[in-house]
């Protein structure tokens, strides 16, 4: 009988300065990677942008999917970190 994984993994960073605050989570799960980014400005409006990255895919994009450098890493130790557990777990 073939094993099947599934996964879900959701991070967030925080930071606040004088100036105001901010957070980024990340959420990937099997349907693909949903990333928020909140700002609000000391004494302001909070607004929020979040993107949706399908798994497997790059949004029906006809051009490569271009990464940022932090998004690659993220994706690259991400990655690695599903290689270990699959080891420490003898699959």
């Amino acid at each position: 009988m073939p094993v099947s994984y599934t996964y879900d993994y959701k991070s967030t960073q925080s930071t606040s300065t004088p100036q105001g605050t901010s957070s980024r989570t990340v959420h990937a799960t099997p349907s693909g990677t949903t990333i928020s980014s909140t700002q609000q400005p000391a004494g302001g409006q909070a607004t929020t942008q979040t993107q949706h990255y399908p798994a497997g895919g790059n949004q029906g994009a006809s051009e490569p999917e271009t990464l940022s450098k932090e998004e690659a890493e993220r994706r690259y130790l991400e990655a690695m970190e599903d290689e270990y557990a699959k080891r420490e777990g003898g699959a």
